[in-house]
């Protein structure tokens, strides 16, 4: 056999081995000053408790820019009865980044913000801006990248988080249980390989807690992301359950995390009132959030 013959087999078990051992590609790094400037922009529409002029608004905004970006954005429409007993409409808005495998990852925030009688122009910065603008930014880096996740990504911004009353089967999480019932109902549920939600996340003293009624796994993935980088110590586990979008999709079987940081102020003192303002964010606890969520999605196969 020729030497030429050799060298080239010995070429295509070179090539071979190095692609064999090649690492799946980082993920793209979310720029916390255009995710602020998402957030500031959903601020700034004002009150958007669910149902007002202000949600309708934010939905509008939310899609557009999802469509400036570069990727289709879809509306889901929808009206049922409110904590008040009020038939409301609400509305989702949702955005896929194909991966390389079928099988999805939704990634969840809440764009809108608590009614509040005693605060009327409460428009929630941390609580529901913040997130939102992350998921814009972090949809604006998959696109410019153009890097390809391990599993298809749905980002979803969620409607009527926020209860009216008191959380119940027919007040608050309405656009977190109207996705899950659409998953089981479709049984697509069974492709869903996690669900992320991201929520109180722009805080300038950015102290994540996870609650304790997030899946175990999930929550053992984050806190070894920020070990192994210089944002060790920003997560933590709380001993505390809380009720957030991640609750009806673990009642569906599926993976759930919140990562929140429930400490907005001392003594969580911002939260939910006129405290809640768009000075209390900084672009460094956005970027690192999104640090943390980009490195949690790209490594779940």
């Amino acid at each position: 056999m020729s030497n030429l013959f050799f060298r080239t087999i010995s070429l295509l078990i070179i090539t071979c081995l190095c692609s064999c051992s090649e690492k799946p590609p980082a993920p793209p790094k979310v720029d916390g000053n255009l995710a602020l400037e998402f957030a500031s922009a959903v601020y700034g529409i004002g009150p958007k408790a669910s149902g007002s002029e202000g949600a309708h608004k934010a939905a509008n905004y939310i899609k557009n820019t999802i469509s400036g970006i570069g990727f289709s954005a879809e509306i889901d429409e929808w009206r049922q009865v409110d904590g008040e007993g009020v038939e409301t409409t609400y509305r989702n808005i949702s955005a896929t980044v194909p991966g390389k495998k079928k099988d999805f990852i939704i990634v969840g925030s809440h764009y809108d913000s608590k009614k509040i009688a005693t605060v009327p122009s409460f428009a929630g910065a941390n609580d529901g801006a913040s997130s939102t603008g992350l998921l814009l930014a972090a949809l604006k880096a998959l696109k410019t990248s153009g890097s390809k996740p391990p599993c298809t990504l749905k980002f979803v911004f969620l409607d009527g988080e926020e209860c009216l009353v008191k959380y119940s089967a027919g007040d608050g999480l309405a656009g977190s249980k109207r996705l899950a019932t659409q998953l089981r109902h479709t049984g697509s549920f069974s492709s869903c390989r996690a669900v992320v939600i991201m929520d109180m996340i722009g805080d300038r003293d950015l102290n994540i807690s996870i609650p304790s009624n997030s899946s175990q796994e999930l929550t053992d993935a984050l806190i070894g992301i920020a070990g192994k980088s210089d944002l060790k110590g920003l997560v933590s586990r709380s001993p505390a359950a809380i009720t957030d979008d991640h609750v009806p999709f673990l009642e569906l079987g599926i993976p759930a995390i919140d990562v929140i940081d429930f400490n907005y102020g001392e003594n969580n003192r911002y939260w939910h009132t006129e405290g809640d303002t768009i000075d209390k964010l900084s672009p460094g606890s956005l970027e690192a959030s999104g640090t943390l969520m980009m490195e949690l999605i790209f490594q779940i196969k």
